[in-house]
Parts: C-alpha cells; structure tokens; sequence
C-alpha cells in the first residue's frame, strides 16, 4: 500500500457502547470490530480481545507494517493497559509495494490491569485495506459491572486468541544473535528454525520510534538460519535493554517470538 493512497481518504470515525462483557460489532469498511473483555479478576487484572473481522480480500496490518501501512493502535479509558498481543504477520503486496500484515480476521489479545470493573473504553486506530487503505478510528465500550460470571463463549474466544500468539523461544527455535550493519542500515539476524518445515519468514519489531522493513532472503548458515532486515527507521537514543527488539518467525504452521540481543 502506498501512503498517499493512505492520506487520500477520509478518516472513519466509528462509536459503539454496550452494557455487556462484549461491545457490539461496529461496521468498518471490509468487516468490523469489536471489543471483548472478561471480568475482572480480585487483583484488578483482566483479560480482554480487540477483534477484528476481514471480508474476503480486505486486509490489516502488524504492529509493524513494513515502511508502508498504518500500525494498529489502541488507548483504554477505565483500566491500564498492559499488553496487546499479535499473531505471527504475514507478508503482503507485490515486490513494489509491499507490507506486513493479515490477510484474514485476527483477534489481539489483551492485557489489562487496575479495571474497576465498571466501564472501559478502547479507541482503536487501525488501516483496513483492498484496493485502498482506509484509516478507521473507532470507540468501543464494555460495562462489565454487572458480570459476576465469565461468560463461556467470551471465554473461548479469548482463550482461542491467545492460543494464536507465537510461543517464546525453546530449544531448536531461538533467536542466536543480531549485529548492527556499520551505517545502522540494517540488522542481521541468526536464528534456529525447525529444518524439515519451509524456509522460514523473520519479522522484526521494536518501539513505536523504531521501524523495519522487510526482511530479504533467509539463507542457512550451518544449522543456523540468517536473514538481513532493512532498518527504516532507527531513533537517536534508545535502550534495548528496557524496550529490546523482537524477533517474530514464522515456519509453515509454528510460530515463535523473543526478545533479540543485537550487539
């Protein structure tokens, strides 16, 4: 998706309220989105789901879209935000344009905290593409103040969601190193990966200041696997140490992301 298809189009404001543990589906250009959220735990805690549904041939993107694309975004009002969750992307466009996403419904778990258990609102900011890249700003609200039950379909569904995630790093799929090109161009990544499954795909996220494309050809190296990824962007100041790189790979069916030591 080129940018200027992006800044061509109205921006789609979208409000939905609910007085239930799931918001109702608010309609979006190609699908909709809504929000869900089990009650809240003694200490506050909660677990919740931006959920995201795709027609055929829409499309949105990952945390981060490639150099091209809007990264989906999300405030909560009545609770702290502690985590978004996203499934391993995939690769999409043409080798002109392209970017880093979904090419089918997805759902974000989330991790929420201090909830009240009364009222929360998520403003959500996502691009949903086609043949155009429409930005969609939509309010969505739970009040789950009267829930003193999990509802059982809310549960699977979130259950279902985190189930997607990728799993950390484990023995014969890790991250092993990533070095810094000389002009801070780019990062070369080595990584073990399941070596009877497909050549595997490498995705590289940071902070919101941080920004990567995507990643060339994965070539092996031993019983390693590297791949070089284009840094788009790469802020003045930064510590890895407390906001590191990750690592996302995806090999045919299996899924993994960890935090990247680049030296």
């Amino acid at each position: 998706m080129k940018r200027l298809q992006t800044a061509a189009v109205t921006l789609l404001f979208l409000n939905s309220a609910a007085a239930a543990a799931s918001s109702p589906w608010v309609e979006t250009p190609g699908g909709g989105v809504r929000l869900v959220a089990l009650p809240a735990a003694a200490d506050g805690s909660m677990r919740a789901m931006l959920d995201i549904r795709l027609n055929d041939g829409w499309k949105t993107y990952w945390r981060d879209p490639g150099g091209s694309g809007i990264p989906p975004s999300l405030a909560v009002a009545g609770a702290e935000l502690v985590s978004v969750g996203f499934p391993a992307p995939k690769r999409l466009g043409d080798a002109e344009n392209h970017y880093i996403g979904y090419d089918g419904s997805v759902r974000l778990p989330l991790k929420l905290a201090k909830a009240a258990g009364g009222a929360i609102t998520a403003t959500v900011f996502l691009g949903v593409c086609k043949d155009i890249c429409i930005p969609v700003q939509a309010e969505l609200t739970v009040d789950a103040s009267g829930e003193s039950f999990t509802n059982p379909l809310e549960e699977t569904a979130i259950a279902e969601a985190e189930a997607t995630l990728p799993r950390g790093a484990g023995d014969g799929f890790r991250p092993l190193s990533g070095r810094w090109a000389a002009d801070g161009k780019s990062v070369t990544v080595r990584f073990e990966a399941p070596a009877d499954g497909p050549v595997p795909d490498v995705f590289l996220s940071g902070s919101s200041t941080f920004e990567f494309g995507a990643a060339g050809p994965v070539r092996r190296d031993g019983a390693a696997f590297v791949a070089e990824v284009p840094v788009l962007h790469r802020p003045k100041v930064f510590d890895l140490g407390k906001d590191p790189i990750r690592l996302t790979v995806r090999a045919g069916e299996r899924t993994m992301e960890s935090p990247l030591a680049i030296e």
